[in-house]
């Protein structure tokens, strides 16, 4: 999730999906529109800037950070950056501002103006409308002219690597680590007499359990006994590795395969959950379309069992408020593997700032070691670093002592198991977002759409890719 999201996570107002930036499709591909209209590929207005200076002892001037989070937390970020990387580099001031409504858009406009920010905040699927046209620093170089071997080995595997887009650049700097989890209800669970889930459950004990969670009375469900949001753009595609499909081929990013058998047997265990059986959350028994409800305050009043989203120690244990015994648990493995997303939050540079030299002192920084300590402290969110995860569980569990029962051991187990990632792209893939999200909304939103029509859609989406 990126930043401003979080906030607004942690704020209490939430959408079924990680992503509500992503949520409005036309804010990408307008952006894109934009872009393409604007030339493309040419570089920004006042020309182009020159790449770092090797090393960064001379680097100096302001560099401008659009950060992704509440007031609060930009205050918070700039009070300790000038006590810190502002003592230690005096020659470099760091100016955070706000990111505005519409950033995309906004941000796309800047770029094309010659006025961006120096350093913004993206991820794999956010960032391509930009590193696409040509507006990205591709950062590998400086990574190995600065980091050694050794150093890169603080990281976790999966989410440097996946930092790296089809068109080979390395869009910027990981800033946390996110991972899908199922968050469990303890108190329904008991009162059900249902075992708590483990790392051995399968799709089949999800399921059964999900039935046995689930109170309804007539066509009124009290609880519903698994949450997740499948119609979400990037939450449908793990679950279809997990079956041993893929929405589309690692070797052909032309080719879609989210109409493979596998893929739609993945499809189809979701539909049935959530149509036939009515176990999993229906979308619109929740809020209106449009209308956004709290996920986190659902869990917390018994709405849910078991919802399948992100790990959030700080904002759970607050929204949650002591209400239930709840705790954290893998996602079950599916037929043939376990898969969950696994985020590429990032810092990124634009391509045209003039203070290159001073914008990658800042994006070091930001992905060290203090300063992923003190966004422990203030979010509680998974570090980057792999040296800091020893730090980071008491950090949580001195600031919410109830977090000691919740199973916070999950993440890093997670991160060494490797098994979160995240998605491979399309060859055009806002294209292909604009054909598949209406079709994932259609199945799984309105309903009464048998998973063969994605059948029809991977055709459309193929013939978009030529």
């Amino acid at each position: 999730m990126d930043q401003k999201g979080l906030a607004t996570v942690i704020s209490g107002v939430t959408v079924p999906t990680r992503r509500r930036i992503l949520g409005s499709l036309s804010a990408a591909l307008g952006a894109s529109a934009f872009l393409a209209a604007c030339g493309g590929d040419s570089a920004p207005a006042g020309g182009s800037a020159a790449a770092p200076a090797a090393g960064g002892a001379g680097a100096k001037g302001e560099v401008r950070w659009q950060f992704r989070g509440s007031d609060e937390d930009l205050k918070a970020a700039q009070s300790y950056l000038d006590s810190t990387f502002g003592k230690d580099k005096p020659n470099i001031k760091v100016k955070l501002e706000p990111a505005p409504d519409g950033r995309d858009e906004k941000l796309v406009a800047a770029m094309v103006g010659g006025n961006a920010p120096d350093v913004f905040e993206s991820w794999t699927d956010n960032v391509t409308q930009y590193a696409d046209r040509g507006q990205v620093l591709d950062i590998e170089p400086l990574v190995k002219r600065d980091y050694k071997a050794d150093d890169l080995k603080d990281f976790y595997d999966w989410q440097w690597r996946d930092f790296v887009l089809p068109s080979k650049i390395r869009f910027g700097m990981p800033k946390y680590v996110n991972v899908m989890f199922t968050w469990y209800n303890k108190d329904l669970f008991d009162k059900a007499g249902v075992k708590y889930p483990d790392e051995k459950w399968t799709h089949d004990d999800y399921l059964t359990a999900a039935k046995k969670l689930t109170v309804a009375k007539g066509d009124q469900v009290d609880t519903f006994g698994l949450m997740y949001p499948v119609w979400s753009w990037d939450r449908f595609w793990y679950r279809l590795e997990m079956f041993g499909g893929e929405a589309v081929s690692d070797k052909d990013p032309s080719k879609p395969l989210f109409d493979s058998e596998k893929s739609l047997q993945a499809f189809e265990w979701v539909r049935k959950a959530m149509w036939d059986d009515k176990v999993m959350a229906q979308r619109l028994l929740l809020a209106p379309m449009g209308q956004s409800f709290n996920t986190q305050a659902l869990f917390a009043s018994g709405k849910f069992a078991m919802v399948e989203d992100g790990f959030y120690p700080f904002s759970m244990a607050k929204n949650i408020d002591k209400k239930i015994k709840w705790g954290y648990s893998h996602v079950p493995s599916g037929p043939v593997k376990r898969r969950v997303l696994g985020t590429t939050d990032g810092w990124v540079m634009w391509k045209g700032s003039k203070v290159q030299d001073a914008s990658w002192e800042l994006m070091k920084y930001l992905g060290g070691k203090d300063y992923q300590v003190n966004q422990t402290r203030t979010t509680g969110l998974l570090p980057i670093r792999t040296s800091v995860l020893d730090q980071w569980k008491k950090i949580c569990i001195e600031k919410y002592p109830e977090l000691a029962d919740v199973n916070l051991d999950a993440g890093p187990a997670a991160m060494k198991m490797g098994y979160p990632g995240n998605r491979v792209l399309f060859k055009k893939d806002a294209e292909a977002r604009q054909i598949i999200a209406p079709a994932l909304e259609k199945v799984f939103i309105v309903g009464g759409t048998p998973v063969s029509y994605f059948k029809d859609i991977a055709k459309e989406v193929e013939a978009k890719m030529k």
